[in-house]
């Protein structure tokens, strides 16, 4: 009897963990509506609904601005938890500390890829206004470079209080929150309110239940619902203004008229009984045929949420679930480069080219995949031999995804290194620009590359557009070093222009006095001398090719300083150096009699140990400073060299 009762409970125990362990995992769906993909363990009527909501605000936004882009380049990928304990799965840190607020949402923007990620079983009419918000901002960066702060904010506030019906979509519904401020505070004198940035103490993008937030959301619901401020088209007035490079306050005032009566009109409004929504049929009606819906793989799956926690910087849970999904599918291409990314983010590029490349290999569709593999061969120090299997990933990452502007980028870079490609290196940064002109960072690879390849003017343009708004104190700092290097640029191509004139002059000269006969003979018994249009040795005048590019205008005194790559360093003893200094079709053959009384010079660029400008400044990029000098094989003394980069 004794022995019966202690056996039976590990008999059940055992019993418990079997059940346990034939316990199957939880199964996700995929479904695919025409622009996003839903992954859901709620079912398929749920993923469905949710990839419904996303493609009403997308087509809203459309026929509110027809003229707009409204599909990035980078693919859209929501993760739709059935409850908060998948959520907390996905967002962990949102519940590591106490007393911190959990999110019912969470839209997350990337390079590559954007993703959100939110729950199913929340209440209110619309429970997803953060992931709304978030998204609309996507679309203004797709369409619109610097817009100002108020506007951009107003609009996502305005868009993301949108109530989904079965029938009609309801949009700029006031939020309870803002009218209540509203009401209670007094508002941002309007002139105040249009030149809020980033940097101002009214902008808070931590609490936006802030009278900043709320009385921008006002002034969009009234410029776009008011009648009159629709029939004129005050919006879209205002941003040509802008556009053209007028002040903010400026360009408010030829759209809104005079800015005291806009700001009693807005107090009115805020403080009225009434406020404008508007509601519409839904403007996207698509058909069940256009979604399809598979059962996602369990090792996928996986490497889905772990794709999702690299993206959200929590590498441990990446790691945990990419391992697990090699362990189930060895060859699930996914895997691969979502670790790719782990590393990449590492700084590890090495073993991140690695995963890449297993990648491409494994699933040659994946854009992501090619597209990383060619650009860290490219980050690396590039070896002419594999410039044609770069272009082939980068070309190949393109044809799978046309709307992918970093390729474009990237391929611009690469085309801009040869001299015979230096035209395709414009029209693929001209492309990225256009994909996505609210991008910053592309816009100044366009400046830089149409410097690069010559096309001078169009750079300073670009440049000046830059300056008129930039989204930080780096871009201004940008701007202006490159609007410097343009006009450095600018003085050196006039130079040398006439330069060349001159010594086409002098070559006509040479060569009229040649064909002229002689006037007067030579003195009995004496030689001749050299010849006007000959050189010392007797040969045909030197032709201006031959001739260094030296600017004209003067003596040895005068100074000039020169941007460009340092293509060669020769130095003799005791401490004599000669360096060769190009920018684009300019060569500057210059000269130091005494390499350590040079001032070297840098802030971007960390010199090795024991540095030594014989050895460790070719192929830098620097600036040269130096005086002309004349009747030396050389062009200029160097005074100082600052090294960029």
């Amino acid at each position: 009897m004794l022995r019966h009762r202690l056996v039976l409970p590990f008999l059940v125990l055992g019993l418990a963990a079997t059940a346990m362990a034939a316990e199957k995992p939880e199964v996700w769906v995929e479904v695919r509506s025409p622009h996003f993909t839903v992954y859901s363990n709620a079912g398929q009527k749920q993923a469905q609904r949710v990839a419904e909501q996303f493609e009403q605000i997308r087509a809203m936004f459309a026929k509110a601005f027809p003229n707009v882009k409204v599909d990035p380049g980078q693919p859209m990928y929501i993760l739709a938890a059935k409850n908060e304990k998948t959520l907390k799965t996905l967002l962990p840190g949102f519940w590591e500390r106490k007393g911190q607020a959990h999110p019912v949402g969470l839209f997350v923007p990337g390079q590559e890829k954007n993703y959100a990620a939110l729950r199913l079983d929340t209440q209110g009419d619309n429970p997803f206004q953060t992931i709304y918000h978030e998204y609309v901002h996507l679309l203004v960066r797709l369409n619109y470079q610097g817009l100002p702060t108020w506007l951009n904010e107003g609009l996502a506030e305005f868009w993301a209080n949108t109530i989904i019906g079965d029938k009609t979509v309801r949009t700029g519904r006031p939020d309870e929150n803002h009218i209540l401020l509203l009401r209670e505070s007094k508002l941002l004198p309007i002139e105040v309110l249009l030149k809020v940035d980033h940097g101002s103490p009214y902008y808070n993008e931590a609490n936006k239940v802030s009278i900043f937030y709320a009385q921008s959301w006002a002034l969009v619901s009234y410029l776009m619902l008011d009648e009159k401020m629709r029939q004129g088209k005050a919006l879209t007035r205002f941003l040509q203004a802008v556009n053209s490079g007028k002040d903010d306050t400026e360009a408010a005032r030829e759209a809104f008229g005079e800015l005291k009566k806009l700001e009693k009109t807005l107090e009115s409004y805020v403080r009225s009984s009434r406020f404008y929504e508007l509601e519409i049929k839904k403007p996207a009606e698509i058909p069940d045929s256009e979604y399809t819906v598979r059962t996602v793989p369990e090792a996928e799956s996986a490497a889905l949420r772990g794709d999702f926690h690299m993206h959200t910087n929590r590498p441990v849970e990446a790691r945990a679930l990419l391992e697990q999904a090699l362990k189930l599918d060895p060859k699930l291409a996914l895997a691969h480069e979502s670790f790719g990314f782990v590393y990449f983010r590492e700084n590890n590029r090495e073993e991140a080219a690695r995963w890449f490349a297993q990648a491409a290999q494994l699933d040659s569709q994946s854009a992501l995949a090619h597209y990383f593999h060619a650009m860290l061969q490219m980050q690396e120090s590039l070896d002419p031999e594999k410039f044609g299997e770069v272009e082939v990933s980068l070309r190949r990452s393109i044809e799978l995804n046309p709307d992918f502007a970093p390729a474009y980028v990237t391929i611009s870079g690469f085309y801009a290194m040869r001299e015979e490609t230096k035209e395709k290196a414009v029209e693929a940064a001209r492309k990225a620009y256009q994909l996505q002109p609210g991008e910053m960072m592309y816009a100044f690879n366009l400046a830089q590359i149409l410097l690069r390849t010559d096309h001078v003017d169009e750079a300073g343009k670009l440049t000046q557009q830059l300056l008129v708004r930039p989204q930080s104190e780096q871009q201004r700092t940008l701007a202006m070093r490159l609007l410097e290097d343009v006009r450095t640029y600018q003085e050196h191509a006039a130079a040398k222009k006439r330069y060349e004139e001159e010594q086409r002059a002098a070559e006509e000269a040479a060569r009229r006095a040649q064909t002229e006969p002689a006037r007067e003979s030579p003195a009995a018994g004496g030689n001749e001398g050299p010849r006007p249009g000959l050189n010392r040795r007797g040969g045909p005048p030197p032709r201006a090719e031959d001739s260094p590019t030296m600017p004209s205008g003067g003596t040895g005194g005068v100074s000039y300083g020169m941007f460009g790559k340092i293509a060669e360093v020769v130095c003799e003893q005791p401490a004599e150096m000669y360096l060769t200094l190009t920018m684009h079709s300019i060569t500057m053959k210059l000269h130091a009699t005494n390499y350590f009384k040079i001032e070297y010079l840098t802030t971007r660029w960390q010199p090795p140990p024991k540095f030594n400008p014989c050895v460790h400044l070719k192929g830098l990029t620097a600036k040269v400073s130096y005086k002309l000098v004349q009747g030396q094989t050389y062009d200029g003394e160097i005074t100082s060299i600052e090294v960029q980069r």
